[in-house]
């Protein structure tokens, strides 16, 4: 085949072009190198643009080959977390399983029978199949992108109707752009195709401009870096909105035919006018002010000429446009006030945002470490709302991607529930209670937030657990079944476009070996278990039979996508959608459903555990844990060429606070809050901003010298993002002290909260 001219292979070796279904990339294509059924090498793929393999991608072989590796099913003899197991046989996993699922259904409801699937970890097919499974026996899916992914999706589907996989591609899609701001964002170590893309508009002259509280590998390679204070991204935006509009730089034509700029917003409700409110009989289309004849009219109608701002009685309601509102709200932000907010001196503010505005086109990559507060969503509808008015969006190439998952559903939708409604469910049974949990390639006990809570609350009162893993996770642990599951070297998939702009195209996850030991596909493990469950005409095609009826769909997406066509190369699907799918059908900076949360438009709140909170009082420095090039969250911490470049976890500390706590570099220090506490090594580290710390997430319990980084996390659950898609886990709203291990601990202050309860209560 073409690809065998084009990569040289030892003799006797068979080469696989195959993909990975983890959203570091997301998708890389990969080159295995198998002989005498082994994986012996992994190489780049080919692929548009990019012929990259990083340093998880060359271990590969290490991974797949661990000696820890599950190789056969386990069921727990001890108490869960003991580490005593017995080894049974595939029948007697799955018979006991059934037997639970059963006997739960029926005690309490099909839907307290739950599946969470890996953040990342599995591919389309998969993904579909757990979610269709979940469906077809009445139970819940559990929505996993809440576990610090979710504010900004919740942002997106606002302003765009669509999840980040769109919004995105929105302000990145210019080619070639002259400005790129990377907010919050470190492409460099995260996401290898989109900083291709950065380097290669740099290397056509864009200038890169970094915001960021850390100065990350990607910063150090911009043309410009500018730290900002945690969580305060939301006041930069807004400040650079009202800099726009001050100089007369916003595009009037862009805001006129894109958005719902020049919509009537009542006064008295908030809420967009349409025809019915004027007339009895009136339909319900939006209107806008023509001032041609000075007279409402539907905004579908074409022709005049709609205002933009101003203030327009109609009888006795009186209206604004919602870009009259944006502007109203931008003059609350001026850059003197923001950069008393952000850190960033107000010059500053006012050259990025007319450089912004003037060197057009300007790309805008935003990162979901931007969006892990408790306000996230805010701060990445700001950031549209900017792009919106000076008309950085674009519509080139891009116009969505919907593969049509509904094919493994037919036997019924499941309930859907987010990952942080899960503690309640657990607890309270509201909304319904979760007494049976399946764990996918999903490290939930050591990912979500309040490691304690966890431990002491939610899986004592949840009745079985079942993990399917590849390795003996921080959660396999605490399961009553544990599943050997394959690599993506051992299964057929299909990895489809994701992320944020990383990659568009869709790819063949092909195996490439036998599977492993006892080990099974995640897909093999639920048709057997469905068999079981008497789920005929389910599951019962192979997974590449299930691959090829989902292209044969007749879906847009899908038109002229073939197994062998993908067994060639990446393709690019069809897009058939062109610009939002809002309720108005256009760009909504203006939301009238977040009006009850008092959120219609765009605007900065402080973090929940901001600078002026009670637990700032306590605890003086700000906390993240960051992502790392070394894992893909806790995967690939066991490699033993990953844990040679980065072999323990340690607390990022800027000199100025280290020097207050009489820490130096390499001392153990106690990281903690009224939630938890973790004890780790010191690393000193100028690029820190003073006030924030910092330890790369995805270490277990077992890395830390006592404790771990996710007991300083907490779930409080914002219900606007909940009452749009799906409440997040603020991971970067979190509030901690360091003290230097036998230094005197500091004079406590009584506290009734526990980090838990009504955020606003707790806060006063």
């Amino acid at each position: 085949m073409a690809l065998e001219r084009r990569i040289r292979a030892a003799p006797g070796t068979k080469l696989v072009r195959t993909a990975p279904p983890f959203v570091c990339g997301p998708g890389c294509g990969i080159i295995a190198h198998v002989k005498d059924g082994v994986l012996v090498k992994t190489e780049p793929g080919d692929f548009p643009g990019n012929r990259h393999i990083c340093a998880r991608g060359l271990a590969y072989p290490k991974w797949v080959y661990h000696p820890d590796r599950l190789k056969y099913p386990l069921k727990r003899a001890g108490q869960r977390g003991e580490g005593k197991w017995e080894r049974i046989s595939w029948d007697e996993a799955l018979d006991l399983i059934a037997r639970k699922l059963n006997e739960i259904g029926a005690a309490h409801s099909p839907a307290s029978r739950a599946w969470v699937v890996g953040g990342g970890a599995l591919g389309s097919l998969t993904a579909a199949a757990i979610m269709g499974f979940a469906g077809a026996c009445g139970g819940t899916f559990i929505l996993p992108l809440g576990i610090g992914d979710s504010a900004g999706p919740s942002g997106d589907r606002v302003s765009y109707g669509t999840l980040l996989a769109h919004g995105e591609r929105y302000t990145v899609a210019f080619e070639p752009p002259r400005t790129i701001l990377v907010w919050g964002n470190n492409p460099a170590e995260t996401d290898s195709f989109k900083w291709h893309r950065l380097r290669r508009a740099k290397d056509r002259g864009a200038r890169v401009i970094v915001i960021d509280p850390i100065f990350t590998p990607t910063a150090a390679k911009a043309d410009e870096y500018i730290p900002i204070k945690p969580g305060t991204d939301a006041a930069l935006a807004l400040a650079m909105i009202h800099t726009v509009l001050k100089n007369g730089l916003e595009d009037r034509e862009f805001l006129l035919k894109h958005t719902v700029a020049p919509f009537l917003v009542r006064t008295d409700t908030g809420l967009f006018l349409r025809e019915k409110d004027l007339q009895r009989g009136g339909k319900d289309q939006y209107l806008v002010w023509d001032t041609l004849t000075a007279r409402p009219h539907p905004s579908t109608a074409g022709g005049g000429a709609p205002a933009l701002s101003g203030v327009y009685a109609l009888g006795n309601i009186e209206c604004k446009t919602a870009f009259q509102l944006l502007a109203e709200r931008a003059e609350e932000y001026p850059p003197e006030k923001a950069a008393h907010i952000t850190g960033i001196p107000a010059e500053t503010i006012e050259r990025l945002a007319i450089e912004y505005a003037t060197r057009k086109p300007a790309a805008s990559y935003r990162g979901m470490g931007l969006q892990r507060t408790f306000h996230g969503d805010l701060v990445w509808r700001a950031i549209t709302a900017l792009a919106a008015v000076t008309g950085n969006i674009s519509f080139e190439g891009y116009g969505g991607f919907e593969p049509n998952y509904l094919a493994f559903m037919t036997r019924g939708v499941p309930n859907f529930l987010p990952i942080l409604n899960l503690y309640d469910a657990v607890l309270t049974g509201k909304p319904f209670p979760i007494k049976f949990l399946w764990m996918a390639r999903n490290n939930f006990v050591n990912q979500v937030p309040n490691f304690n809570r966890v431990l002491r609350e939610i899986l004592p009162r949840t009745d079985f657990i079942v993990a399917a893993e590849m390795f003996m996770s921080v959660s396999a642990q605490y399961a009553d079944i544990v599943l050997p599951a394959c690599s993506f070297f051992e299964c057929s998939d299909v990895i489809t476009p994701g992320g944020q702009a990383s990659n568009d195209h869709m790819q063949l996850q092909e195996k490439a070996i036998e599977p492993l030991y006892e080990s099974k596909s995640d897909y093999a493990m639920l048709a057997a278990l469905a068999r079981r469950m008497g789920m005929t005409g389910f599951m019962e095609e192979s997974e590449e039979e299930a691959i090829e009826r989902v292209l044969a769909s007749g879906h847009p997406t899908m038109e002229g996508i073939t197994l062998e066509r993908l067994r060639q190369s990446p393709v690019l699907p069809a897009h058939p959608y062109a610009e939002f799918r809002t309720p108005s059908g256009k760009l909504e900076f203006y939301a009238e459903q977040l009006k009850a949360f008092g959120e219609e438009l765009p605007l900065y709140r402080e973090p929940l555990e901001g600078e002026s909170s009670a637990p700032a009082r306590k605890y003086p420095l700000s906390f993240f844990s960051t992502h790392t090039r070394y894992r893909v969250h806790s995967q690939f911490a066991n490699v033993p060429w990953a844990r040679a470049l980065d072999p323990e976890p340690a607390l990022n500390i800027n000199p100025q606070d280290a020097a207050e706590r009489g820490i130096r570099d390499g001392d153990i220090v106690q990281v903690f809050n009224d939630r938890g506490s973790v004890k780790l090594k010191a690393r000193v580290n100028a690029g820190i901003r003073p006030g924030l710390v910092n330890v790369t997430q995805g270490w277990s319990p077992w890395d830390y010298l006592e404790g771990t980084h996710q007991a300083l996390t907490h779930e409080i659950i914002n219900p606007a993002q909940q009452a749009v898609y799906e409440p997040n886990a603020a991971l970067y709203d979190v509030r901690v002290e360091v003290r230097k291990e036998g230094a005197r601990e500091p004079k406590k202050v009584e506290r009734t909260d526990q980090g838990r309860g009504d955020p606003e209560e707790m806060h006063r």
